[in-house]
């Protein structure tokens, strides 16, 4: 079981970073989708967000339930498991909802950017951290 820790691990490292890279590819996507919107077409119409869209419902939305997953497998301490477990919960329960709601209530769709922030903040923080342990002792 300790190998199969220690791949989980390793894995973990890999995805923690590259869902952070994730997260900065879903913000330029977000920037081009509000600067290619056309004038007179409501927000839910707009083909510009299309990537944006996509790619965070795939990317990060999966790729979260995916590090979670992932961090279960290793079992590491419980700040690694509620880190993750929350960075889950926001990206694949909250900002969907969020962005939904942003239709009704503008105040709302602020609220979908200021979580993105801290999504971003949250994986650089795990990747960051993933980076700089020690897989070979154990968690």
């Amino acid at each position: 079981m300790e190998g199969a820790r220690t791949v989980a691990g390793a894995a973990y490292r890999w995805l923690a970073g590259a869902y952070a890279v994730c997260v900065v590819v879903q913000f330029f996507l977000a920037g081009a989708g509000a600067f290619g919107e056309k004038v007179g077409v409501a927000l839910e119409d707009q083909t510009s967000w299309d990537p944006h869209r996509a790619f965070g419902f795939v990317a990060l939305g999966f790729g979260s339930l995916l590090l979670l997953l992932v961090c279960l497998v290793w079992w590491p301490e419980r700040i690694w498991l509620l880190g993750t477990f929350l960075l889950a919960l926001l990206a694949f329960v909250v900002q969907p909802v969020l962005a939904a709601a942003a239709d009704d209530s503008r105040w709302v769709g602020a609220l979908h950017g200021a979580v993105a922030a801290a999504i971003l903040a949250l994986s650089a923080w795990l990747a960051l951290r993933a980076w700089g342990r020690d897989l070979r002792r154990p968690a």
